[in-house]
């Protein structure tokens, strides 16, 4: 069996460019509906990666100021944009809503439920600044991803 040796952070930017010429928003809508199994590997790390990458892609594409990944105490997924005005586009399931958090936290190597990180993203030939910032709020667990001025 081969073990695949990739880090995270490489994975995401992997799928960053694969999916980089795509419509993200409609690939969005379909793992937000069908979950892990809108996937060939159907694994849900894989799934929150790719679902993160198309989420970046989203918020540069928009360029939003920010988007942010709210997990409520009740287990509720909410996945909402800051760009030229706020809305929310569909949540990934709330199977999926763990996934997310702890792929970013691997990724950003930060633990604590209130912490900050910058994260350099390689896209192609360019790269990103962005920030990734948990929080709790009511409970419930924020991921936000902050975008520079496009």
């Amino acid at each position: 069996m081969v073990v695949d040796r990739r880090s995270l952070h490489l994975k995401l930017q992997e799928y960053c460019d694969c999916y980089m010429d795509t419509d993200p928003k409609k690939e969005l809508d379909l793992i937000s509906k069908e979950g892990p199994s809108a996937d060939v590997t159907g694994d849900p790390e894989e799934v929150a990666l790719k679902f993160l990458g198309l989420a970046i892609l989203y918020g540069i594409k928009e360029k939003a100021q920010k988007i942010s990944f709210v997990k409520t105490d009740a287990g509720e997924m909410m996945f909402n944009v800051e760009a030229a005005g706020r809305y929310k586009l569909p949540a990934p399931p709330p199977s999926m809503a763990d996934e997310i958090f702890t792929v970013m936290r691997s990724i950003t190597h930060l633990e604590s439920p209130k912490a900050k990180e910058p994260l350099s993203l390689g896209l192609r030939s360019d790269q990103i600044e962005l920030g990734v910032e948990f929080d709790t709020v009511q409970g419930g667990q924020v991921l936000t991803v902050s975008f520079p001025e496009l």
